[in-house]
């Protein structure tokens, strides 16, 4: 079995263990959190949902590329970011053409910060600051769980 997140290939790990990208998460997240991180594999999985959703955007479908891998795949272990279905959510409707307004404001908050970690070198807190000040996902999805 292959190991998306790395391509590295796993002996010995049945299909109900967790991939080495969670890691970072606790027992207790890993459980609770299990359908979440199965969905993140298979976003991860999907090879033709960043071009469909660069296309719909008029965005660079390497950017929204390595987007996905930087919030879904390789970025995950990487930065110990937790599974979030809301993200999910908003990818699931951006392959689907069917993104809304706040959809894309996370697409872009993940092109912006993945480009300044992956491409310039900026650490990752740094670099959420700087896109959350610029695409503030995470306070535009509160707000409509409010409303």
């Amino acid at each position: 079995m292959f190991d998306n997140s790395e391509g590295k290939l796993t002996q010995g790990r049945d299909q109900d263990s967790q991939p080495e990208k969670w890691k970072h998460l606790n027992q207790y997240e890993r459980k609770y959190l299990k359908e979440v991180m199965q969905s993140y594999d298979k976003i991860v999985q999907d090879t033709n949902d960043w071009f469909r959703i660069a296309n719909c955007y008029q965005l660079s479908a390497e950017d929204v590329q390595r987007a996905k891998d930087y919030a879904f795949g390789s970025g995950v272990s990487k930065n110990k970011f937790a599974p979030d279905e809301r993200m999910v959510e908003a990818w699931h409707r951006m392959a689907l053409g069917e993104g809304t307004n706040i959809d894309e404001v996370l697409l872009r908050h993940e092109i912006f910060e993945s480009n300044l970690v992956i491409n310039q070198g900026m650490n990752q807190k740094d670099a959420h600051d700087q896109a959350q000040a610029i695409y503030p996902w995470s306070i535009l999805i509160q707000q409509s769980k409010n409303q």
